[in-house]
């Protein structure tokens, strides 16, 4: 069953909670502008989500959820086995493909490092559109919309409009989390939705992620594990995890340090 998008009250709270390492009712009520009953309901609905943490009189922050780095922090993260990964995923981009890709540095990589000719590049990334705007082969189609300073890409409404217009065949999506339960997931709303659209406006989906946001998950969900068609990923990946992705019906690629 597809998960419903968490109340903007819900993600107040939880944003909160994050940035302080914890709060109590009574902080969250003034900062939230509701009452402590309220607040109680919503803590009890939350933390059966296994969004947050409760604690005695408040919250604490959930120990799996993920926030996601910025897109300048996302740089310096693991950048060497997020290049391998795009090294490897590059290769399944054929020529004459219709692509979409999102934001993130990993796909980023992976558009730097194709070689095939022919390929339509849809994307909403400002990265992505650098990394292709001077290749003669390369069709590039900038999808509009609100640009996202933190991720570098434009989402929203007017994307995800101009998305249900497009097919692909292929949708290459980083993540700021994926897993074999909970699928792929963003932890803010406006991307996951962008991202969403992407993925359904494509027969394959193809998911780069490097080993540390496997088995996590965060606030949104993007597309369930039933929909990821292939998972490309380094050899730091638990092998655990990756034979989990496997039962899944996902096809797993190990980007190795001889890649």
């Amino acid at each position: 069953m597809q998960r419903v998008l968490i109340p903007e009250r819900w993600e107040n709270i939880i944003r909160l909670v994050e940035k302080q390492g914890g709060a109590t009712i009574e902080e969250i009520a003034q900062e939230i502008g509701v009452s402590p009953a309220t607040v109680r309901r919503d803590l009890t609905h939350i933390h059966a989500r296994g969004l947050i943490e409760r604690t005695r009189g408040g919250a604490a922050p959930g120990r799996h959820v993920r926030t996601g780095p910025t897109l300048a922090e996302s740089r310096k993260i693991n950048p060497v086995e997020k290049e391998r990964i795009g090294r490897v995923a590059a290769s399944l981009v054929k020529p004459n493909d219709l692509v979409v890709f999102d934001g993130g540095f990993t796909t980023c990589q992976v558009a730097r490092h194709m070689t095939a000719s022919g390929v339509t590049v849809i994307t909403n990334s400002l990265d992505i559109v650098q990394a292709t705007i001077g290749r003669n082969d390369v069709t590039l189609v900038l999808i509009g919309g609100e640009v996202c300073l933190e991720t570098g890409t434009t989402v929203g409404p007017q994307a995800e409009n101009m998305l249900t217009h497009l097919s692909a065949g292929k949708a290459i999506l980083g993540a700021d989390a994926v897993s074999p339960e909970e699928g792929l997931s963003s932890p803010i709303s406006s991307t996951a939705q962008t991202k969403k659209a992407m993925a359904e406006c494509a027969r394959e989906l193809i998911v780069v992620a490097d080993y540390s946001k496997l088995g996590e998950f965060a606030l949104y969900r993007v597309a369930p594990v039933s929909a990821i068609t292939t998972l490309v990923t380094d050899d730091k990946a638990e092998p655990k995890l990756l034979d989990a992705f496997r039962d899944a019906g996902v096809e797993v690629i190990v980007a190795t340090s001889d890649e």
